[in-house]
């Protein structure tokens, strides 16, 4: 019995020094950390506070869950010093990073503490797919750079980390925004008394919350309307993301459809065209845009629908003789008229009219003529070579590239130094097609060159077209809008 006893009694005593142990690893140092060398703060509420004003959007992000806290510790070659990887918020690329350094009593100022450099960023999807661009650093707000804040003895700094846009453009830009690990390359720290070190690669999960994507306030209004051929469209709910407002629907399987248009716009004459985005799996919504101003204050908000939009998949093309655009450029002052028509939907219709001189250099010309201002409105026509080949997101498929123009020679080589001018009228847009050298185009100097002499084929694709409802739709809505 009395072994036991001195058993149970030596346990206890070696689990009390394990306890005072660890006691003593974790508390916080005896000394004071002079408050006139470093910038102390009372508490990390205070801390962020200064962060916050370096970086605007940063307090909101916080306030609604998209700043993470991180569990990462790297272990420096100076003794005893730890630097501690504390809360990242990342979008798209653009990487918030807090970190933090122990103090020593034997620091005079903040330049004795190292200081972390990244000069690489490793994004990597779940797929395995991997990109390695430069990283850049977003200064913040102009005045607002420091040297960090000293709490419970370890100085916190932040860095706003950019990756390089401009290493190559056979780059899939799409593992940027996809990636689900982030791994920080080729790091330094540096101090005033140790120079500048080298420190292995930090490797950081992204929190899977999108502040693009996460609804954070949600009200309902179950409001159901019906358009061509009576087929329904339920609102569901007007929800608050932290980037904007939007409309939550359901819409029948409708491939065509691809939003609505208000006449209710106080900014403008012309109508507004509401895109619906989204997916099957997902769900589909429109973003709503509000007038900034005294209307932001009114607690209850609305739109009309008057027409849905829709697009046709068809492709439309013609061809402009060499021979027509050589006898234009022979006799410039002498426009090569034409009035061909190429499409016509419903009561819209595009006609080539053929080249001419305009504002000093030749152009080619087409007008779009339609029964009301309101269709010309969603005919604006687009240059397809302002579209890259990367790859889609998912919820913008539906209203992608719609109302492109392309031309291509007679080498069927596509044809990418035009752009397209408009002017309007009541119910009749007028086009110019206008060729600029490639390179000064680039360089932003947009001096027009001559019409290419050659076959041109001339292909107009995807143009949307409005349908108006038997009735319009007033949808009213509470304004729930997320305010920093």
């Amino acid at each position: 019995m009395q072994i036991i006893k001195k058993l149970m009694i030596g346990s206890v005593l070696i689990g009390g020094f394990v306890v005072y142990t660890q006691y003593e690893k974790s508390a916080e140092p005896t000394w004071t950390v002079n408050k006139e060398q470093f910038s102390v703060v009372n508490s990390f509420k205070d801390g962020m506070k200064r962060e916050y004003i370096k970086f605007d959007e940063l307090e909101m992000i916080d306030r609604y869950g998209f700043l993470k806290k991180v569990n990462k510790t790297v272990t420096l070659k100076e003794s005893y010093r730890t630097l501690k990887i504390e809360k990242i918020w990342n979008m798209d690329g653009r990487m918030y990073l807090l970190y933090s350094v122990d103090v020593k009593e034997r620091d005079k100022d903040e330049y004795n503490i190292p200081r972390l450099s990244v000069n690489n960023m490793q994004f990597r999807t779940k797929e395995g797919k991997e990109l390695v661009l430069k990283a850049g650093e977003e200064m913040g707000q102009p005045g607002t750079r420091d040297e960090g804040f000293v709490y419970k003895h370890r100085l916190y700094r932040s860095m706003m980390l950019m990756p390089s846009m401009f290493d190559s453009s056979e780059n899939d830009w799409s593992i940027v925004s996809k990636a689900n690990v982030v791994r920080l390359q080729d790091l330094t720290i540096s101090s005033k008394n140790n120079g500048v070190d080298s420190i292995e690669d930090i490797a950081l999960t992204l929190p899977s919350d999108d502040p693009y994507t996460k609804v954070l306030k949600s009200e309902p209004i179950d409001q159901t309307f019906t358009y061509e051929d009576n087929k329904k469209v339920k609102i569901k709910s007007i929800d608050a993301l932290l980037y904007e407002q939007r409309l939550s629907v359901e819409i029948p399987n409708d491939e065509s459809l691809i939003g609505f248009s208000s006449k209710d716009n106080q900014l403008q004459d012309q109508p507004l065209a509401y895109g619906i985005l989204g997916t099957n799996k997902n769900g589909f919504y429109i973003p709503i845009y509000d007038m900034t101003g005294d209307v932001n204050k009114k607690k209850e908000r609305s739109v009309t629908f008057t027409s849905s939009v829709h697009k046709d998949p068809r492709s439309f093309s013609w061809t402009i003789p060499k021979k027509d655009i050589e006898t234009f450029l022979a006799t410039k002052n002498q426009p090569e008229l034409k009035n061909q028509e190429i499409i016509k939907i419903g009561n819209t219709i595009i006609v080539y009219e053929g080249m001419t001189m305009f504002e000093g250099s030749p152009r080619i010309r087409l007008s779009i003529f339609a029964d009301s201002s309101q269709h010309l409105h969603h005919l604006r026509l687009i240059p397809d070579h302002y579209y890259s080949d990367a790859e889609v997101p998912d919820d913008y498929e539906r209203v992608y590239k719609n109302n492109t123009i392309s031309i291509s020679d007679e080498k069927k080589t596509r044809i990418n130094n035009f752009e397209v001018h408009s002017s309007e009228e009541k119910n009749k847009a007028t086009y110019y097609i206008t060729f600029y050298n490639k390179e000064e185009m680039e360089n932003g100097e947009m001096k027009p060159i001559m019409i290419p002499e050659s076959d041109l084929t001339i292909t107009i694709s995807n143009l949307s077209y409005l349908k108006p409802l038997k009735n319009p739709v007033d949808i009213k809505y509470k304004n729930i809008m997320i305010v920093n």
